[in-house]
């Protein structure tokens, strides 16, 4: 079974110290974070997720950062591990219960996310 989160509140603490204390874009600087790592270790198979709620989309820089990340993992990843890729998860508003889900830019159900999610 997964272990419950702690909180349901982000902690921005650290995220506040990086825009105060390193280099902001005007210096080509760019800072993202990305919101999952699903690995499962018995299957060898590994896949990154970016979620957005509220239908928001990657910025520009980010969909080049993570285009470049992906290759970057495609490339260069063990024989034995199979990379799934990299993917965006838009929510209409914040989950399930209050809108629409999308999956790449394609609407999914919950259902069909746990089936793709769970590899």
């Amino acid at each position: 079974m997964t272990r419950k989160e702690f909180s349901n509140i982000r902690d921005l603490t650290f995220s506040q110290w990086i825009r105060n204390n390193l280099p902001d874009s005007s210096c080509g600087y760019m800072v993202s974070d990305l919101d999952f790592i699903l690995q499962n270790y018995k299957t060898k198979k590994v896949i990154l997720l970016e979620v957005k709620t509220r239908c928001s989309n990657l910025k520009i820089w980010q969909k080049q950062l993570f285009g470049n990340l992906d290759k970057w993992i495609a490339n260069g990843i063990s024989e034995d591990w199979q990379y799934l890729g990299f993917h965006l998860i838009q929510f209409e508003n914040t989950c399930f219960n209050d809108g629409k889900c999308f999956f790449d830019y394609k609407s999914i159900n919950e259902k069909d996310l746990i089936v793709k999610l769970t590899f």
